[in-house]
Parts: structure tokens; C-alpha cells; sequence
């Protein structure tokens, strides 16, 4: 299934709502917004018995930069300042909390995006990851307006074609240029099943 943060159908902050229950929520993100991290925190937090990111830097906006400008100038609404004083708190106690763990890759950039919930009830169909380009912004999971495109790809459960290490490494040399030969193995690591590639 494809996500966008352009369709009537479901956008990422849909789907984490909907469908995260009780279990382990893994994030990896380039950059993320205070509102957003407020937002897991309302709307998922007490499903999850541990939280795993790996975080980039804070997006500075425009946005931020003028409502700064403003409030020196008393043109901002009170209401407004104290829902961004509300949402810094919330975001703050969230990753205080003992169950959030929390990882930079500082000094190198992480650009990568993904969203993966480990069900606690182990049931196949329950577990999901999301992967494309929506960072953990207003923007990118969808709740909020941007002239910017996010796509995003979602998978489920121990899907029959997730065990087929030779057809993976068949697509990979077919959709690669100069084509790239790799080796694909399935390995137990930690009680799970992992994917191995080695050239």
C-alpha cells in the first residue's frame, strides 16, 4: 500500500493511529518538529511499552522565525505562544520518559525515514513498517498543508514474499545500475529472522 500526504486515503498519521496497538514503536527520522513528537505522545503513548529513535535535527522554519518576530512584537495571538510553550512540554516529558530511547548520528546526517511497530500480541497481520520520504514533521506525516509531495510505502505482517531471499536479490540486480550482484540470507539474530546481504 502507498501513503501520501496528498490523498483522501490514508496519510502516515492516519495509519499510526489507526493501527499501532500495544507493542514496540521504532522511528528513524531526518529531521522532526515538536508537534509532531507531541502528537505520538498523545495519540500512542500509553499503547507502547517502549520507544526506539533515532532522530536528526529540529526543523527551524520560517514559520518559527516570524512567530518569533511577532510575539517581540505583540502580534501573535497569547493562544497561539501558549500552545507552542503546551506542545514543547509534552514533547519533553515524552522523551524523558524511561521507555524512549533516544540515538543521533551526529556529527553525520541521518536522512533516512522509517516507522516500524512490533505488535505485542506477535500476530503477523498486527505488525507494520512504513518507509519513504515523510520525516516526523506536521508536514510530512500529512496533518498539516505543504507544496511538498510524500510517498511512502507500507508493509505488513511476515508477508510470503518477505521470505524470499532470492527473488529479493534478483530485484535488486534488475533495478540497480550498473547492475549489482548481492548475496540474500535470512539469519536468526536476537530471536528474530533478519535479512543478510554481502556482496
Amino acid at each position: 500500500m502507498i501513503l501520501d500526504n496528498k490523498n483522501t486515503n490514508f496519510k502516515v498519521h492516519e495509519w499510526i493511529t489507526r493501527y499501532t496497538k500495544e507493542g514496540k514503536f521504532s522511528l528513524i527520522t531526518g529531521y522532526f518538529t515538536i508537534g509532531a513528537l507531541a502528537y505520538l505522545s498523545d495519540k500512542i503513548n500509553e499503547k507502547i511499552e517502549a520507544f526506539n529513535f533515532v532522530l536528526g535535527d529540529i526543523v527551524h522554519t520560517e514559520n518559527v522565525k516570524v512567530r518569533t518576530i511577532d510575539l517581540l512584537n505583540d502580534n501573535i495571538a497569547i493562544e497561539a505562544a501558549l500552545r507552542l510553550s503546551s506542545l514543547a512540554k509534552e514533547a519533553v516529558s515524552f522523551l524523558k520518559q524511561k521507555k524512549v530511547e533516544v540515538k543521533t548520528l551526529e556529527p553525520n546526517f541521518c536522512h533516512a525515514k522509517a516507522y516500524i511497530f512490533e505488535s505485542a500480541s506477535k500476530e503477523a497481520p498486527e505488525h507494520y513498517y512504513i518507509m519513504g520520504s515523510s520525516n516526523l514533521t506536521e508536514a510530512g506525516i500529512g496533518f498539516k498543508k505543504t507544496n511538498n509531495v510524500e510517498l511512502n510505502i507500507i508493509g505488513q505482517g511476515t508477508q510470503p514474499s518477505h521470505q524470499d531471499t532470492a527473488g529479493l536479490g534478483a530485484l535488486i540486480a534488475n533495478r540497480t545500475n550498473p547492475s549489482l550482484s548481492v548475496r540474500v540470507e535470512g539469519v536468526d539474530w536476537n530471536e528474530k529472522k533478519i535479512l543478510s546481504f554481502w556482496r
